[in-house]
């Protein structure tokens, strides 16, 4: 973890770099050289209402799932990892629902920058195994 004023650069960075908009906010960046990763918290302030993916009312949070992961691209030749709790609403029409968030598809493992890189990836090498090679 890195602290003092180059952790809120950091924050800010990433915060560029994601594309996030309110309410989602980096918390933190953990860069590990031996891992050669880059981990980015993402997170939204308390009283923070979403919409029910099904019918867009606005609610509060209900609560958040665990802890998940999405492959994002690389910064600086480190894999980058994002790292979330996604809120849930409990719509009264549909009951207690997962939230789409701006960077992945629901579901996904990757975020949608990263989907489109590989499919690109992909389309260059015309195989998998060397498209593989390149996004490690």
């Amino acid at each position: 973890m890195i602290s003092g004023s180059a952790a809120v650069q950091d924050r800010e960075l990433y915060q560029q770099i994601l594309g996030l908009k309110s309410p989602w906010t980096v918390s933190e960046v953990s860069l590990s050289l031996e891992q050669q990763q880059v981990d980015v918290f993402v997170e939204h302030p308390g009283g923070t209402k979403f919409c029910c993916p099904e019918c867009d009312q606005s609610l509060p949070c209900y609560d958040h799932t665990a802890e998940r992961q999405w492959r994002h691209l690389d910064s600086c030749q480190f894999k980058t990892i994002l790292h979330a709790s996604i809120p849930r609403v409990d719509c009264p029409t549909h009951g207690v629902k997962q939230v789409n968030v701006p960077w992945a598809q629901k579901g996904s493992r990757f975020t949608i920058l990263f989907e489109r890189f590989a499919v690109e990836v992909l389309l260059a090498t015309q195989n998998v195994k060397g498209a593989m090679g390149i996004l490690r």
